[in-house]
């Protein structure tokens, strides 16, 4: 059985009614069925109205990216001040959802140009988001065989695994709430308060730019660790810990669309230019992804590298990639410090993301 160190979130919308979208391919399958109704389901169940949630059906999964496209946008509005009818703020415009779920599944044995397509499917699906600033959960499947996706649709025949259904659901409220958060002007300090920063880094000129870390709650032991050595190492860079802001994503694949939203909101919000001191000059996107059944861990890093390149140079700002790719989770860890269970210790990665961050600043000046 794969690696699994999935988040224990629960959300309960409290009264704040969100309006959902799910998109879904093949949905007289029995995996579709059992992956949409778990969703909603466990929407409903965290207080979503089933009223507000619609469900579109197309045939065929790579169809799936262009109906959310088109279904948004018929939706958008120009953003008034005073008049947002959204949970969370945005730039220029509103769209008639807080978020959208894309579920359906491709299989490898069935398709010549599986990789392409795979590749093809997620890319188009982070293209919304950077596009919309909507969080659109990637909910298609990319498996072996139609066994394969029977156990991630919960109903598997020798494995019944866990239906992802379940995590899609949590992921679009969480990035709701985080996104919800930002437009509040709060971020996580949790983390924050309980370092200690030692008396060294207590420097009397600070740098005055603002710094985010987005991490991952997939895999917290690993990226927990990373997030503190690169929080002390801002710091003793001198870099005000005042102005360095944690934020969390459920999975990889959200962190570099909340990256692009923290950094367009930063700027402008309900058509409102910000000052420029409270720009995000930089982010740090940490996350980490282990090899399971599936190509699933490598087509989400190829997916976020290619977004976070583009965010960089559309914001003229340092995007900064902390996503490991690994075979296992003993890889991970190496990665974030921590010893192995044969004595042998790991080199942590924050360092080294601190100092690709200020080379990036250097460059971008």
């Amino acid at each position: 059985m794969p690696y699994v160190d999935a988040p224990k979130i629960e959300i309960s919308v409290e009264g704040s009614q969100p309006k959902i979208l799910i998109v879904t391919s093949q949905s007289e399958d029995e995996v579709v069925k059992a992956l949409s109704e778990r969703a909603i389901s466990d929407l409903v169940g965290s207080g979503v109205l089933e009223t507000n949630i619609d469900v579109i059906k197309v045939d065929a999964p790579e169809e799936i990216a262009q109906v959310t496209i088109d279904a948004l946008i018929k939706t958008r509005k120009i953003v008034v001040a005073g008049e947002n009818e959204r949970l969370y703020k945005n730039v220029d415009f509103e769209f008639g959802y807080d978020a959208a779920l894309c579920i359906g599944y491709l299989l490898e044995e069935e398709i010549s140009d599986f990789d392409q397509k795979s590749a093809q499917v997620y890319d188009d699906v982070q293209n919304i988001i950077l596009e919309t600033q909507v969080p659109c959960i990637m909910g298609i499947l990319t498996c072996r065989d139609y066994e394969q996706a029977l156990e991630r649709a919960g109903i598997g025949r020798i494995v019944q695994g866990m239906n992802h259904g379940h995590f899609w659901a949590v992921a679009a409220l969480a990035e709701i709430q985080v996104r919800k958060m930002i437009s509040e002007g709060k971020s996580d300090t949790t983390l924050l308060k309980q370092l200690v920063i030692p008396d060294s880094s207590r420097q009397e000129n600070k740098s005055k730019l603002n710094i985010a870390i987005l991490c991952c709650q997939w895999n917290m032991e690993v990226n927990s660790e990373i997030v503190i050595k690169a929080v002390l190492d801002l710091v003793e860079n001198g870099y005000d810990i005042n102005r360095i802001k944690i934020y969390s994503a459920v999975g990889s694949f959200e962190l570099s669309g909340l990256a692009n939203y923290l950094i367009q909101t930063s700027r402008k919000m309900v058509m409102e230019e910000r000052p420029k001191e409270d720009w995000i000059s930089a982010v740090i996107c940490i996350g980490s992804l282990i090899k399971g059944g599936t190509k699933h861990f490598k087509l989400i890093f190829d997916s976020v590298e290619s977004a976070f390149d583009r965010i960089s140079q559309e914001t003229k700002t340092a995007c900064i990639s902390g996503v490991l790719c690994c075979n296992s989770i003993e890889e991970a860890k190496y990665s974030a410090g921590i010893m192995s269970d044969d004595g042998v210790p790991g080199k942590n990665i924050g360092s080294e993301l601190v100092i690709n961050m200020i080379k990036r600043l250097d460059e971008l000046k």
